[in-house]
């Protein structure tokens, strides 16, 4: 009896630490896609303040090539629906929800000046 009881403890037990968590995770990575996209688009450094970063080393620099840009969060659920990686044309049209990065926030930014 007593080997019946620890089996029941440690099947409640494996589904607390592992199946649970496991679940959430899937439920929210997966199902909702609740978790933001870190997003770079080009940017008019005469309109807006932007990143700046230096590519004469192209090894220096992302696959997009942008050495002037800017930078926001899209949702993953919202991701599907941009034209291209940048998400730039349904932001600017409201289409998605975008949450845009001003430069300047952190020590590290290396930002241009719009002449605004």
């Amino acid at each position: 009896m007593r080997n019946v009881s620890r089996k029941w403890v440690f099947v409640v037990l494996s589904i607390i630490i592992f199946i649970i968590p496991a679940s959430a995770s899937f439920y929210k990575y997966y199902y909702t896609k609740n978790y933001d996209y870190l997003v770079e688009a080009r940017c008019d450094p005469l309109a807006e303040n932007c990143f700046s970063r230096d590519c004469t080393n192209p090894d220096d620099c992302p696959p997009n090539g942008l050495s002037i840009y800017k930078k926001f969060f899209v949702k993953a659920f919202d991701f599907a629906k941009c034209s291209d990686n940048s998400c730039e044309k349904e932001c600017s049209n409201g289409f998605i929800e975008c949450s845009p990065i001003p430069c300047g926030e952190s020590e590290d930014d290396v930002c241009t000046q719009s002449v605004k």
